[in-house]
């Protein structure tokens, strides 16, 4: 009778995991709904603020958003795979918990601590002498650092509806304070601030649920192990948020003025809409991919690629397509009419848009494949094409960054291109990715 009920109880609490497409379909109806929820922050702080006062807010944003996919993915990824790891298994996680909180915390300690030793400069160069910001930005950084431990706490038991729940209040607590603190005008620190307190009223709102006490002890974990692992991984990351977060950033680091910030990231956050939408779904073919290199093997997966390649190609073509015509409209509908970015500036920043997706692809074969490291280095390589572009173009501060981030992220692509034709030959001896 005993062991029934404690069979009964397993059940229970095992039908609160939901399977691989459930989750999806979660994550990708709460990507929707807490997207819409950020444009609108975005939307109503630049109508409010204006090019003047919106230029700090963008400043913020971008470094914040930079730096959070840097320091904190890393534990959100191994506490996602071996918590679940375990738990398949019926061996203990909480080793693998209680590592990656003492790591994260450690990282923590030392991000505030650096960052405070640096905030002279990070005031003067990066958030134009406003050290208010510099505060605001370790505050922020800081915050999503349980935030995003508590999305690994999710995704290594299999809570994809708890992690879509936790994505919309984050995001609605943030568009709602924002609205209340900008009507009783107190100006940017209301949006500063909502920016901040956003991923804790995401972490006190959704709590994971009781999962089943495990079968097996576990062995002991070791967290950087587990990081050093998903070093390349990693590194593609931190190049992606470069070229997807970098662009305002370098416009005042550069010396632009606050309308240049402020038109610079209206444009860039408006034309990443379709990339905003499509990535998570770009990303999640990855278990699919590797599923067709492992049973149908080296051509079913080349023929797999060359179609969601070809899909993508086409809603990049549409994205550049439809910004020429209707992007100068829509920058201004979207962020005021103060806002006049140029037609150029949209496109290249929608071909940006477009060959980041391109790219993101690109990584999932790659990564499907086994290949990492390729896939890091062709992240890496493209960095400085970009600099060098940077710093021989001649043209007006928009110009120049939006036209060196694309060359930058197409002699991404095409690395990643090369890479993967490259080995195609020897792909037969290359294991797939579980």
């Amino acid at each position: 009778m005993r062991n029934q009920t404690v069979q009964n109880l397993r059940g229970i609490l095992k039908s609160r995991q939901q399977g691989v497409g459930a989750g999806s379909a979660y994550v990708v109806v709460s990507l929707g709904i807490s997207g819409v929820m950020t444009y609108g922050f975005q939307s109503l702080s630049t109508h409010v603020l204006g090019k003047q006062g919106y230029a700090p807010l963008a400043l913020l944003w971008s470094a914040t958003f930079l730096t959070v996919q840097v320091l904190w993915i890393a534990g959100t990824q191994t506490l996602g795979r071996y918590v679940s790891e375990r738990e398949t298994k019926g061996h203990d996680w909480r080793p693998v918990v209680a590592s990656v909180r003492r790591w994260q915390i450690g990282l923590l300690a030392v991000f505030v601590l650096v960052a405070l030793a640096l905030s002279p400069l990070l005031s003067r160069g990066i958030f134009q002498g406003n050290f208010w910001l510099t505060v605001a930005f370790i505050a922020a950084v800081a915050a999503y650092a349980p935030e995003y431990f508590r999305r690994g706490i999710f995704n290594g038991h299999r809570q994809f509806s708890r992690l879509g729940g936790q994505l919309v209040a984050e995001q609605t607590g943030r568009l709602i304070i924002a609205a209340i603190l900008l009507l009783a005008g107190i100006g940017v620190a209301g949006p500063a601030i909502a920016i901040i307190v956003a991923p804790l009223i995401g972490v006190l709102a959704v709590r994971p649920a009781p999962v089943s006490e495990p079968e097996h002890p576990g062995e002991p974990f070791s967290a950087i192990k587990a990081a050093r692992f998903a070093g390349p991984v990693l590194a593609c990351m931190a190049c992606a948020q470069i070229f997807a977060n970098g662009g305002p950033l370098l416009v005042s680091i550069l010396g632009g003025t606050r309308s240049q910030v402020s038109v610079f990231t209206a444009s860039l956050i408006l034309t990443r809409v379709p990339q905003y939408v499509l990535s998570p779904a770009v990303e999640s073919l990855l278990p699919h991919a590797s599923r067709v290199l492992a049973t149908g093997g080296r051509r079913a997966f080349d023929r797999f690629v060359a179609r969601a390649l070809g899909l993508i190609s086409f809603v990049g073509v549409l994205m550049v397509a439809g910004t020429w015509p209707l992007g100068e409209w829509a920058v201004k509908l979207f962020a005021g009419p103060g806002f006049n970015a140029s037609r150029e500036v949209l496109v290249m920043l929608a071909a940006l848009a477009a060959f980041y997706l391109i790219c993101d692809m690109l990584n999932q074969a790659l990564f499907a494949r086994n290949l990492t490291r390729f896939a890091a280095v062709a992240w890496v390589l493209g960095l400085p094409v970009s600099a060098v572009c940077l710093a021989l173009l001649q043209t007006s501060i928009s110009y120049r960054i939006s036209e060196s981030l694309l060359a930058g992220m197409i002699s991404v692509a095409i690395f990643q291109a090369a890479f993967y034709l490259l080995v195609r030959g020897r792909s037969g001896s290359v294991r797939p990715s579980p």
